[in-house]
């Protein structure tokens, strides 16, 4: 009985292996790239990440205003601004369809240029590790990808699991055994040594686009604090200066650190500003978000730790054990080289399987003489 199930989770390992296999390496082997992909885009525009100086003369409603002076008709949906995440004003600007992302030295109100971020290297790299280049469908073949790994890992813990008394010792590679022998060792121990990173970022790689419909499924209702039905109250006057939602962010955290503000797009919307309050930040990118009417800057919420929900709390932690944010460039670091891991799991794999067919057939032939 128990030859049996080995026989079966065997063949279960190796069709989801051969079915899946290049798909896994593909996602792990992009996601390993975004795991630094700021950093990539400094790297390969670095025109556009380089103030004159480290001085912070132009204010922030001075860097609207050069956005919107050199770009006609484009409206402002997102405004990085200098903080640790950024030396320059970085904006997120659409018109109609068209989306440019475009930046100012804040030391001199230099507009540093513009280039479309969708047709970007690594906008390609996260296309092609969210959705396969396929759009909607793309993502949803993702999550059946990231399932088939989990059972991968699961089922190769199983075959390799050779007791307590023995698992330190079964990781030893055996670089001077037959090419079987090595092959096994070193996808042993490959699979072993990175299988808990690997199995995290392949569950939560599957919870982003399954995820509401697991919920939806078994009927689960979770609550979230997140304030999403706050309404801006169109008084006729102009949006209010930015500047003067800096000033009231300084007033609520005078130790915090702005990073960003999202600009509403109708009347009804709000003004969202991010950012660091001080405290952890596991995702890295600020940990609280303040609100406020973009006609009166009046303050309309707040959502950070303090009162967001244990469901909240789920989808930060959903995001950073993904993308490895929650420990610094250590961790990113441990991420990167993990994502090349299935690579080295399917040589290894892959070599084992051919040589048990090419062994297989020499038996068959041998047979075939002796008859």
């Amino acid at each position: 009985m128990k030859k049996g199930v080995r026989k079966f989770i065997l063949t279960l390992h190796l069709v989801c292996s051969l079915v899946f296999g290049l798909f896994i390496i593909a996602v792990c082997a992009t996601g390993s790239v975004l795991v630094f992909e700021d950093q990539i885009e400094h790297v390969l525009n670095p025109q556009y990440f380089k103030p004159a100086s480290s001085e912070r003369n132009v204010g922030i409603n001075e860097a609207e205003k050069v956005f919107q002076d050199h770009y006609k008709g484009f409206e402002i949906t997102r405004l990085d601004v200098p903080s640790k995440l950024s030396d320059v004003y970085h904006a997120n600007m659409s018109k109609g369809h068209n989306e440019i992302d475009a930046y100012i030295d804040p030391s001199n109100g230099k507009l540093l240029g513009n280039f479309d971020r969708e047709a970007s290297f690594v906008s390609f790299m996260k296309d092609l590790h969210t959705h396969l280049l396929l759009d909607d469908i793309g993502e949803t073949i993702i999550g059946i990808v990231a399932i088939a790994f989990i059972i991968i890992l699961i089922t190769g813990i199983y075959l390799w699991y050779p007791g307590i008394k023995r698992m330190f010792k079964s990781l030893k590679i055996k670089w001077n055994k037959s090419q079987m022998a090595r092959n096994l060792s070193l996808h042993n121990f490959i699979g072993v040594i990175t299988l808990p990173f690997l199995l995290v970022v392949a569950i939560t790689g599957m919870l982003f686009p399954f995820q509401e419909k697991i919920e939806e499924s078994l009927k689960l209702k979770f609550t979230s604090n997140y304030p999403e039905e706050l309404k801006s109250v169109d008084n006729g006057k102009h949006q209010i200066g930015l500047d003067s939602i800096t000033a009231e962010i300084k007033k609520l955290h005078p130790e915090g650190e702005l990073y960003k503000l999202r600009l509403p797009s109708d009347k009804e919307g709000v003004i969202e500003a991010q950012l660091s309050d001080g405290t952890y930040d596991p995702k890295g990118k600020g940990n609280t978000s303040e609100f406020f009417d973009q006609f009166s800057g009046k303050h309309l919420g707040s959502f950070s730790k303090n009162n967001e929900t244990a469901y909240d709390k789920f989808l930060v932690w959903r995001h950073s054990l993904h993308r490895g944010t929650y420990g610094g460039v250590f961790v990113r670091t441990i991420y990167a080289l993990v994502g090349i891991a299935p690579l080295g799991l399917g040589i290894t794999g892959i070599t084992m399987w051919a040589l048990k067919r090419r062994n297989k057939a020499k038996k068959m032939r041998k047979l075939q003489k002796v008859a």
